[in-house]
């Protein structure tokens, strides 16, 4: 697992410390718990990123029980493992706001919040990358990158299949240029008039005091006329993230808004462990304390203190893709671990079911090939076995995951 099951087992371990030596501090003698988030049980988590497995469900390398949680899925909730399984996919980008048990052995998850990126037409069709297989797509105005890394749904629809007029459900990662990095692709049907549609983004050139009121998000015009006078104040300005509804009459046409809230997932300010995946949108500043955004999310990291992992504080720049685990105070994550990715790098983690080689094993059903540029963490090539827990950083050979070729294999403690 991630560096952050082994700090919540030194955190556990720490906080019983604390209580053999409190002796009942806590009962009325003024002392605060040292779980900010979570209270006695635990401390809490929130944590933003692409679906890996599903049952319950695993999110930046941790799993999290959502037998009892609450799910909303593009605004409609549920609850539990059932819902699920209904409604989430692998490839899908969630927030998951949970807590921690106190031996750090157990994740459980209170809510998961996902909408997507942007369920519209598809206006446009480029073609494929030959040297690394990304296709720009544009949906409603916004562009699409779309990769081997891409889920697709249903099991018939794929990477080679998207085509003009298609209607499809986006999620992904927001990069440095605006573009929608699909980790996730569902085709609905076809394009027709009047139907309804949904994008999330910034506001651009708004337009809202003339009779009629409109604003951009990317290359989308949206009508927010008829609402107007229903919206709370303050939505929505210049630059703000939002999230919109509406309809669509024709292909490449205005969308008049029926809806429109942040688009941000989770309103929480506060949280003891916060870790996030996307691109590095933007730098703040680069003097002492590092600080950037990846997508929405403010990052602040002291390179004196922070671990980094597969690079060093230099490769944080605009359009990187990279995971930041840390404290959310005030809604800006103080990060303490930075892992740096490539655009098209995935993790899979199972267990070992065969062997062929000193270069080639499977991990589930997931075919594994290294070489001498793999980088090996806790066991050496020789040393693989059936029924070890394996990690495989590295890049899908097809849109299936047939094969990966690690960049990166790690023994894991289950």
């Amino acid at each position: 697992m991630k560096a952050l099951k082994s700090k919540c087992r030194i955190l556990a371990l720490l906080y019983c410390l604390l209580l053999t030596s409190c002796n009942g501090c806590g009962d009325g003698g003024g002392g605060s718990s040292m779980w900010a988030g979570g209270g006695i049980d635990g401390s809490g988590i929130i944590s933003s990123g692409m679906v890996s497995a599903i049952g319950s469900i695993v999110v930046n390398g941790t799993r999290f029980d959502t037998s009892e949680a609450e799910i909303i899925v593009n605004g409609v909730q549920g609850v539990g493992d059932d819902f699920v399984l209904a409604n989430l996919d692998i490839g899908r980008v969630v927030t998951v706001e949970g807590t921690i048990s106190q031996d750090g052995l157990n994740v459980t998850a209170d809510r998961v919040v996902y909408s997507d990126n942007v369920a519209g037409p598809v206006t446009f069709v480029g073609v494929p990358d030959p040297v690394d297989n990304d296709l720009e797509i544009e949906v409603m105005g916004q562009i699409v990158v779309v990769n081997f890394n891409t889920k697709f749904k249903p099991d018939t629809y794929d990477y080679y299949d998207i085509a003009l007029n298609d209607m499809v459900n986006v999620s992904g990662y927001l990069d440095d240029t605006g573009a929608i990095r699909a980790t996730f692709i569902e085709n609905t049907g076809v394009f027709l008039s009047g139907i309804e549609v949904e994008v999330k983004g910034h506001v651009m050139n708004l337009q809202d005091s003339g009779p009629v009121k409109t604003f951009e998000i990317n290359d989308l015009t949206v009508n927010y006329t008829s609402i107007a006078g229903d919206l709370p104040q303050g939505i929505p300005v210049e630059d703000q993230f939002v999230e919109v509804e509406g309809t669509l009459a024709s292909l490449g046409g205005m969308m008049t808004a029926t809806r429109i809230e942040l688009g941000d997932e989770s309103d929480r300010e506060d949280a003891d462990e916060f870790e996030i995946m996307g691109f590095v949108t933007e730098i703040i500043s680069t003097v002492g304390i590092i600080e950037f955004k990846v997508g929405n999310q403010e990052v602040h990291v002291d390179p004196a203190t922070a671990v980094f992992v597969d690079g060093d504080v230099n490769d944080i720049d605009w359009g990187k893709k990279l995971e930041a685990e840390g404290r959310l105070e005030g809604g800006i994550l103080y990060a303490e671990e930075i892992e740096f990715w490539e655009p098209d790098q995935i993790e899979v983690e199972d267990f070992v079911t065969a062997v062929v080689s000193d270069t080639e094993f499977t991990l589930g059903l997931q075919d594994i090939e290294t070489d001498n540029q793999t980088v090996f963490e806790g066991v050496q090539p020789d040393e693989i076995q059936v029924g070890m827990l394996i990690e495989v950083k590295g890049v899908p050979d097809d849109v299936d995951h047939n094969l990966i070729f690690a960049d990166k294999v790690s023994l894991e403690v289950d």
